[in-house]
């Protein structure tokens, strides 16, 4: 994608190296998710590549311990920002044991760091690497201002995610069919977009399954905000005129007071939907097997119970045979990985709503900066070359 990498980097022997990084590391040795080892393995790879160089780095980012306050839960079972600071030092050291723990820093970033801090923050440091896709999403000053003040690259954990995510943005496999699950938002709705114009066809599980059906009169609309609908309606409206088939569940299974039902219409209300039902399993299962790659994000039910996992395990097994399968999602991931139905063949992504939206967009703020930045840097040293003239 045009991005300098680790090795395009001014020397960094002496130098201080500024890290932008998703702090969502694991508990423990055993984590719960797979997908907090993958990011707390990529960053001990750039610090170490790094360290073996002679730089002196901190490592500035957001987010908390996985299994001890959630994503953003500031550390969790560990005390807050500046026991978890020392909870992602540990685990760094951990997995890298030949590091200098003097040579290692920790920095809190807050969300909302404005443009001053950032900049007073930059100020310490001589070069900036980006290791984060989850956090390269915002426009924010975090990722956005240092590359146009440092020389800058990106790190291990997003180079690993840039890799699995270029063929889908170039030349997939066709037909390239996408499954959305995962929660309900307007941010995931805008995404939706994306797969439907980049995707020959998309799958639809998880939170948008209902109000999709009842934006098209499928289920009545009594539990969603009007504007969610017409959204919706206008995301299927898209489909239909670029030709991307959106395939909606034919049958949901349903749950209220503890009892649980199958049905191709709700019949009730107060019902909440937990799963895809068979009937959609066996459609969905007959798309993928069919597919030449595929992007799954999100589980297509409410995997956190053993009840409501039987839509998800269906579509692993279809895909089980499956050369070019691409993931996304804590609890899908964390389902897979644990029950060992990952597909042969797939591939991990770090940051689920960050890739649809490169696959929306073609590019991602944080890295259209570094990128930019690259490209004026060079176009400067050719200025100054004599021998270019």
């Amino acid at each position: 994608m045009g991005l300098p990498l680790l090795e395009d980097l001014p020397d960094p022997h002496g130098a201080n190296v500024l890290v932008r990084s998703t702090l969502d590391l694991p508990l423990s040795s055993a984590p719960s998710s797979p997908l907090a080892q993958i990011r707390a393995e990529g960053l001990a790879a750039t610090v170490r590549w790094l360290a073996e160089r002679g730089a002196h780095v901190t490592v500035w980012g957001g987010g908390g311990a996985q299994g001890g306050g959630g994503a953003h839960g500031g550390g969790g079972a560990h005390g807050g920002a500046g026991g978890h600071l020392s909870h992602v030092r540990t685990v760094l050291l951990a997995l890298e044991p030949s590091l200098d723990s003097g040579a290692l820093r920790l920095k809190r970033c807050a969300e909302d760091e404005d443009r001053e801090a950032v900049a007073q923050v930059v100020a310490h440091h001589d070069l900036f690497v980006n290791d984060s896709l989850q956090d390269s999403l915002l426009p924010v000053p975090s990722v956005t201002l240092p590359p146009t003040l440092l020389p800058s690259a990106i790190g291990r954990t997003l180079q690993r995610d840039l890799t699995v995510l270029e063929p889908l943005l170039t030349a997939p496999p066709r037909p390239f069919v996408a499954v959305l699950g995962g929660e309900r938002t307007f941010g995931r709705l805008h995404r939706l977009v994306g797969l439907v114009l980049r995707a020959d066809a998309v799958l639809l599980g998880g939170g948008l399954a209902l109000p999709m059906l009842q934006a098209l009169g499928r289920e009545p609309a009594e539990d969603c905000d009007n504007d969610f609908i017409q959204e919706c309606r206008s995301v299927h409206g898209l489909s239909q005129r670029v030709r991307h088939r959106l395939v909606l569940p034919a049958d949901l299974v349903w749950s209220r007071g503890g009892r649980v039902h199958v049905s191709t219409r709700r019949e009730r209300t107060g019902d909440v939907v937990v799963d895809i039902g068979p009937a959609t399993c066996l459609r969905f299962g007959e798309e993928l097997r069919g597919a030449g790659s595929v992007l799954w994000a999100g589980s297509v039910g409410m995997v956190e119970s053993e009840p409501f996992r039987a839509g998800t395990r269906a579509l692993a097994s279809a895909l089980a045979d499956k050369q070019s399968v691409v993931l996304g999602g804590d609890a899908l991931v964390t389902l897979l990985w644990r029950e060992q139905i990952r597909p042969g063949k797939s591939e991990v992504l770090t940051a689920t709503d960050s890739a649809i939206e490169l696959l929306k967009n073609g590019d991602l703020p944080a890295i259209s900066a570094i990128r930019e930045a690259a490209r004026a840097a060079g176009a400067a040293n050719v200025d100054r070359d004599p021998s270019s003239s």
